[in-house]
């Protein structure tokens, strides 16, 4: 039996037969090919200012490249990863943002992973819940690229790191520390503690840096808390207003010690010169008595007797008159006899 050629059915009566010149088809698999190099990596290439180029010699690192125009082996000889030395990424401890813009907090019902990260432990055993952001950029491309899989994995490492440094400078610290007082000193450790962890663990960025954004006690507490914080305000606020006083009254108190001071002075001087003039003038004194004893006597009780009898009321009586009534007289002194008023009221000079 013989066996029939199939037969091939054309309706549309179309001649497949086509005239094609084998040249062109060649030109066009060349162009073809080349496009497609070209496209998997051809000789030339390109870094943005933004980048650096990695070039790998069949997947091994060879050496990186700075912006612009480069050469290099055509693929698969050559490779060449061009990571972006300039972008500055950020990581998220305690919240996280989504694509649209609005970032999700450990306080969002539901967020439990959130609330697990944001959540440890003060120096003095209270909880309190931190969330942190970090802003970091890649400083080696060859320890970004080859000591880590994958970009992720880079991420993953940043993350278990900035965690525990959070974690280690907040232990190490009292909770009125975390909530108010500290938080620039926390910051300042935490970013040095992370710049040595990924030194250490050779992640190829450099931390730029580290802000904690959301610190709060629990929820259950928040309220004692914040009556808290609002007397160590109340605290602040007193003692502001009492430095505020003291340096009000302060310049006062200098100023009027300062016055006292400048009197006391002065008052110094002038009885200095007061004792001095005296001292010289009895000086002076000793000298004309010196000269003239007799004359200076007498000029001395004359002087003395002028300035004393100048305050003392005189009464002068006659001697035989006998007894006289100082009552009437003096203003109610007894009656004494008349030679005793006269010899009280005026004793006789002693002559030497």
């Amino acid at each position: 039996m013989t066996s029939k050629k199939p037969e091939i059915i054309n309706p549309g009566g179309i001649d497949f037969n086509l005239n094609i010149d084998p040249r062109i088809v060649a030109v066009a698999a060349a162009v073809a090919l080349i496009v497609l190099w070209f496209s998997l990596g051809g000789p030339i290439y390109t870094v943005a200012a933004d980048e650096e180029g990695v070039v790998l010699t069949f997947g091994g690192f060879t050496k990186t490249t700075r912006p612009g125009l480069h050469f290099k082996w055509p693929w698969p000889i050559q490779t060449v990863e061009r990571p972006s030395i300039a972008e500055v990424k950020r990581l998220e401890f305690g919240y996280e943002t989504g694509s649209d813009g609005r970032a999700r907090t450990f306080t969002d019902r539901g967020a439990t992973n959130l609330l697990h990260e944001a959540q440890m432990l003060t120096g003095d055993e209270n909880v309190v819940n931190v969330s942190m952001a970090v802003q970091y950029k890649i400083s080696d491309s060859f320890k970004y690229l080859f000591n880590y899989r994958t970009e992720q994995e880079v991420e993953w490492a940043l993350k278990d790191i900035g965690e525990a440094a959070l974690r280690q400078a907040v232990g190490d610290r009292p909770i009125d520390h975390v909530l108010t007082t500290r938080k620039s000193e926390i910051q300042n450790k935490i970013h040095e503690k992370m710049k040595e962890l990924a030194t250490l663990y050779a992640c190829g960025v450099s931390i730029e840096t580290v802000q904690l954004q959301d610190v709060r006690p629990p929820l259950e507490v928040a309220q004692a808390f914040l009556e808290v914080a609002s007397a160590r305000e109340e605290r602040e606020r007193i003692t502001n207003e009492a430095l505020g006083y003291k340096q009000e009254q302060l310049p006062r108190a200098e100023g009027g010690a300062q016055q006292a001071v400048l009197n006391a002075e002065g008052y110094r001087d002038a009885r200095i010169a007061e004792a001095r003039g005296q001292v010289a003038r009895f000086t002076a004194m000793i000298r004309e008595y010196e000269a003239a004893p007799d004359v200076t006597r007498t000029r001395m009780y004359l002087e003395a007797m002028s300035q004393l009898l100048a305050k003392v009321k005189l009464t002068i009586v006659d001697e035989e008159a006998g007894i006289i009534n100082m009552k009437a007289i003096g203003g109610g002194k007894p009656s004494l006899p008349a030679g005793a008023a006269l010899s009280q009221s005026n004793p006789a000079p002693n002559r030497q």
